[in-house]
């Protein structure tokens, strides 16, 4: 379960990127955060893994605020050294963490990255990158994956397979955060979504009760309805 309380964080004297958020999500779920370009996804996102300390506010992995979760992380852009092959990376993640071997050698062959091995990471294209941002995110079964725009670079096959991933690690009793900007990806796989604005919650709700509320067949209808007749007519 992970709780953020009266979180807000500033990158300057009076801008706050977050203001005031709060919500709590139990285990063995997924939870798409969205919001415009600016809106305080990454920041939150950010704030969470704990690249950036709050101004205030708390972070609580059950119930503690230290990290007591172990945490799974993919980029929307993987960053590798880029003059080091593909093995030699493996190689290194592996000395990192203790790594089911079984585990691992059937997400590397789901991949397809045998024949990448020899390669290295700066010749290789953003969507081989992203499938090596997946095997090291993935490889090891973790209480928390942070996932931010999770089809970005991939085609088809390997988009539909990080889905499955995703659901399957809900299953395992994980919780998963994802950013996304294509809505249908919210609509079939968040049990709960998020919308930020100006880096406050907006909408807190399920994509089922959110349609509903709004009558609308997809999310980019009922956002669109959302934005357009209630949101904007109240500020």
């Amino acid at each position: 379960m992970i709780t953020v309380n009266n979180l807000s964080i500033s990158y300057g004297a009076n801008s706050f990127a977050v203001k005031d958020v709060n919500f709590s999500v139990e285990s063995r779920n997924i939870v798409s955060i969205i919001g415009p370009n600016g809106s305080g996804k990454s920041s939150l996102i950010k704030g969470i893994l704990g690249l950036v300390r709050p101004n205030k506010g708390s972070i609580q992995f059950n119930g503690k605020e230290e990290n007591s979760y172990t945490i799974g992380y993919m980029p929307q852009t993987p960053r590798f050294p880029t003059n080091i092959k593909v093995n030699e990376l493996i190689s290194f993640f592996k000395k990192l963490e203790s790594v089911d071997e079984s585990r691992f050698d059937k997400l590397f062959n789901l991949l397809d990255l045998k024949h990448h091995e020899e390669k290295k990471i700066g010749n290789l294209s953003g969507g081989t990158k992203q499938k090596i941002s997946i095997l090291q995110c993935f490889s090891i079964q973790k209480d928390l994956y942070v996932i931010d725009e999770p089809t970005a670079s991939l085609d088809p096959y390997i988009s539909h397979l990080l889905k499955n991933l995703l659901i399957e690690q809900k299953k395992q009793g994980s919780l998963v955060l994802f950013s996304t900007h294509i809505l249908s990806e919210l609509q079939e796989l968040a049990d709960r979504f998020l919308l930020l604005s100006e880096g406050s919650i907006l909408i807190d709700d399920t994509p089922k009760n959110f349609l509903e509320k709004n009558n609308k067949v997809t999310m980019d209808e009922a956002l669109m309805h959302f934005w357009n007749e209630e949101y904007k007519t109240k500020v």
